[in-house]
């Protein structure tokens, strides 16, 4: 199965948007979730991205194992 995330900036439309994909077979909507649209969100996602690429490119430097992508999600998440 594949997932594709929207991003919708009008809230109002969701609703509509639900009903035209959910007439499409083999389409589903498992829900609609309201993110932090706010700079401070955006900066903290920033700042998140930029200490793992830091942290892979140390390990990398230092020839250590890097994790898998899965575990630096989870990592990320935590924080």
């Amino acid at each position: 199965m594949m997932q594709l995330v929207i991003n919708v900036e009008n809230p109002d439309i969701i609703p509509s948007l639900r009903k035209v994909l959910e007439q499409i077979k083999g389409v589903t909507v498992e829900k609609a979730v309201a993110t932090d649209d706010s700079e401070g969100g955006k900066q903290a996602v920033l700042e998140s991205i930029a200490a793992g690429y830091k942290e892979v490119e140390e390990a990398r430097e230092n020839g250590k194992k890097l994790p898998s992508l899965h575990s630096l999600i989870e990592e990320l998440r935590e924080q």
